[in-house]
């Protein structure tokens, strides 16, 4: 496995079996900016593409395993998850045309932005310990997925008022 800060794939086997997907694995180091979540980082991301060369055109599917470290969003329990995240994109041979879309020039194809664009669109918005994490007790501070608080939380929304209006 080729560890490495850029996703760079060497074409010259695929220019040799036009249409037969090569496979290439990679382990990289990302840029924790790429995440929306304060304080986590990006422990290692694992990347397994299937390449093929449709001429002239690079057809490059697979998957992005990121292991992060972070905080859970609600209950701030210290957490470590692997978000796996679908990549397909197709890479265009290097011309003035192809503005919106990536491209490759020669026979490398340099797929770092490509990958890091996919982090920042794809990973989930909170970054949760579980699906059902029922955070703090506003009031005291307790983990109510360890223990249920004594706090009283039945004072009314301040906004509940507002549902009464009329439109």
């Amino acid at each position: 496995m080729i560890v490495s800060d850029k996703v760079i794939i060497d074409l010259t086997e695929n220019f040799a079996h036009v249409g037969e997907p090569i496979c290439f694995d990679f382990q990289c180091k990302l840029d924790d900016g790429l995440l929306p979540y304060p304080d986590a980082k990006i422990v290692k991301a694992d990347v397994h593409f299937e390449v093929t060369f449709v001429n002239p055109d690079i057809l490059v599917k697979g998957k992005i395993s990121c292991h992060i470290e972070g905080f859970c969003d609600r209950c701030l329990a210290l957490i470590k998850r692997q978000i796996d995240l679908p990549f397909c994109q197709t890479f265009y041979k290097d011309s003035a045309e192809e503005e919106d879309g990536y491209v490759y020039s020669g026979s490398r194809l340099d797929a770092t932005k490509a990958v890091c664009d996919e982090v920042v669109l794809s990973v989930p918005v909170s970054l949760l310990c579980k699906e059902d994490c029922k955070g703090l007790c506003p009031k005291c501070g307790t983990n109510l997925n360890e223990r249920q608080c004594e706090c009283d939380l039945s004072r009314e929304n301040a906004f509940a008022a507002l549902k009464n209006l009329k439109f």
